[in-house]
């Protein structure tokens, strides 16, 4: 049986906490935590966690906190990775410093179990479909079996380089 995709609940109430992992249950493997900085510390640590379920306010480390730390980490796989902010009351501009922030999407606390599940399933196959894209340009640009530029890239390369010199009436070298 294949592995189940892993999802950080992240919310100061065990109550809320247990519930969404409840709406999860046989859909998703749930991990929990209480605060911000331990849901820091157990992204960077736990390399199977694909997505996070956040609260926004929270001790230690609030939502909006957490969410900017995940953005601008170093490590791409958190920089990516789908975030949702659950919320009793935010306000429009709550949720846009939120959206500036890089968040995936928002939850009313309350929701069903069907709501819950149809967004994470969907910002899970977005993630999937952009990690396949890069993928596939990443075989565009080199060969998979020996590492090497392709002739693909050569061309795209000598194309930019000409259109550049055109632009800046300048000279092109071109050495193979």
């Amino acid at each position: 049986m294949a592995e189940l995709p892993r999802v950080l609940i992240v919310d100061d109430s065990r109550l809320v906490r247990t519930s969404l992992a409840k709406f999860l249950q046989g859909h998703y493997e749930v991990r929990e935590e209480g605060d911000g900085e331990a849901a820091w510390q157990s992204l960077v640590l736990d390399h199977s966690i694909q997505a996070v379920i956040s609260d926004l306010q929270m001790p230690k480390l609030d939502g909006y906190q957490l969410l900017e730390k995940v953005r601008t980490s170093k490590l791409r796989r958190l920089q990516e990775m789908p975030f949702i902010l659950v919320s009793g009351e935010e306000t429009e501009e709550e949720r846009s410093k939120a959206k500036a922030l890089g968040v995936s999407d928002f939850l009313n606390k309350g929701c069903g179990a069907t709501e819950v599940l149809a967004r994470l399933d969907h910002l899970l196959e977005l993630f999937k479909a952009r990690q396949n894209l890069e993928e596939g340009r990443e075989h565009m640009v080199h060969d998979p079996v020996s590492g090497l530029f392709t002739r693909k890239y050569v061309e795209l390369q000598t194309a930019q380089a000409l259109s550049h010199a055109a632009r800046h009436d300048s000279e092109v070298s071109v050495m193979v």
